[in-house]
């Protein structure tokens, strides 16, 4: 098992917002968390990553107890995340945020093949290398933020509501290069508000609601739910 959460807690002062999560990712799957605004679906992300601090439970990366590790030491362990807001500094260049990406790469092959391969899977990007990041579109600056978190070559990537706020076209996009980075090998784990098109590009899914895992199973199952359909879907 790559990821495995243990029963995990986590408060904000008083506000127990994780409340007993358990769930797992295996190596080469993708795995969507599906949930409502307020679910605890990016605390779970930022509890994982350590941003923010567990209460008690356990974060497990390939059979190694890393709850509350340092942020920092993500990367190390071959954990990457791109947050909600996409999150890239306007004023440095596309170019200069992948390099960012790569910080903790010291062999310059390595990085020259990172570049390489962010610009493969997002062609716009290498049309718009030498543009500063503040100039592009949302579903470019989202692309941006994907490729910078693929520049460390993680085996974990973890993607916080990649097509938030995104035309539907760019949506799209987004989805095909999240298929194809797994094609390539890499593990996803998934936040996303648009269930449809998670639980289409996921193997499984994990339904969050008020801090708890209230189903879990086959990302088509899931899907097939009459109550998920009713809740997340916009049918029924």
């Amino acid at each position: 098992m790559m990821l495995e959460i243990n029963d995990l807690h986590t408060c904000y002062g008083a506000i127990h917002a994780l409340k007993g999560i358990n769930m797992s990712v295996e190596k080469g799957e993708v795995v969507s968390l599906i949930g409502s605004n307020g679910a605890g679906k990016t605390t779970l992300l930022n509890t994982i990553v350590g941003v923010t601090n567990a209460k008690s439970g356990k974060v497990v990366f390939e059979g190694r107890d890393i709850t509350n590790f340092p942020p920092y030491s993500m990367t190390k362990m071959k954990i990457s995340i791109s947050p909600e807001g996409r999150e890239v500094f306007p004023e440095l260049t596309v170019e200069e945020n992948l390099r960012i990406g790569a910080y903790i790469v010291k062999d310059k092959g390595a990085i020259s093949a990172g570049y390489d391969r962010v610009y493969e899977l997002f062609p716009r990007l290498k049309e718009r290398f030498r543009q500063q990041a503040g100039t592009l579109s949302g579903g470019e600056q989202q692309m941006l933020a994907v490729g910078r978190a693929l520049m460390s070559n993680p085996e974990l990537l973890l993607l916080d509501e990649p097509s938030l706020g995104l035309a539907p076209n760019f949506v799209v996009m987004i989805f095909d290069m999240i298929k194809e980075i797994n094609k390539q090998g890499v593990t996803i784990l998934l936040i996303e508000q648009n269930a449809n098109m998670a639980l289409g590009a996921s193997d499984r899914a994990y339904v969050i609601e008020n801090g708890l895992v209230t189903m879990s199973g086959k990302a088509s199952d899931i899907a097939s739910d009459p109550g998920i359909k009713k809740a997340y879907l916009g049918m029924g």
